[in-house]
């Protein structure tokens, strides 16, 4: 469990470096393809990247990685809902949409940015965790572990 565990993390980090391409995608073929350059963008994320999120919190338990390291994929996966609500959220808070672009609107969704880095950076940490778990068996930094008290018997 702790290999597939750890793919599924590869896997997971590597999809949050093609969703980063797929939005600067969508970004700079828009004037080509309108609203539809982002669906590759959107499909990825909602579907792709939501699902292999379910699937590191159910490996990372099964791998007993630490509880821990299973609520960093619980708050990946959390994350990945906070990036669809900026738009809704956003939306209704300014009054803007596709349709009535508002400065205001502009600035509540450009946090969709930001998410998606910390979305990154988290999924980054997470692929080490599960790399040093599968090579050692705990996620724990050795320096984390010599800290510890040795155990009395």
């Amino acid at each position: 469990m702790r290999k597939a565990f750890f793919v599924v993390a590869a896997l997971m980090f590597l999809d949050t470096i093609v969703q980063l391409y797929l939005a600067a995608f969508g970004a700079f073929a828009e004037s080509l393809l309108g609203e539809d350059s982002f669906a590759y963008h959107f499909i990825n994320g909602y579907f792709i990247l939501r699902g292999l999120s379910l699937l590191a919190i159910l490996f990372a338990a099964l791998a007993r990685a630490g509880k821990n390291t299973v609520w960093l994929t619980v708050g990946i996966f959390a994350l990945t809902w906070v990036q669809m609500l900026v738009f809704v959220v956003g939306g209704m808070l300014t009054g803007a949409g596709p349709e009535n672009p508002t400065v205001p609107g502009a600035w509540a969704v450009a946090t969709h940015a930001v998410t998606g880095l910390l979305i990154i950076f988290c999924c980054y940490w997470l692929m080490l965790r599960a790399r040093r778990l599968d090579k050692t068996g705990s996620v724990a930094r050795p320096a984390d572990a010599a800290q510890q008290p040795a155990a009395t018997v």
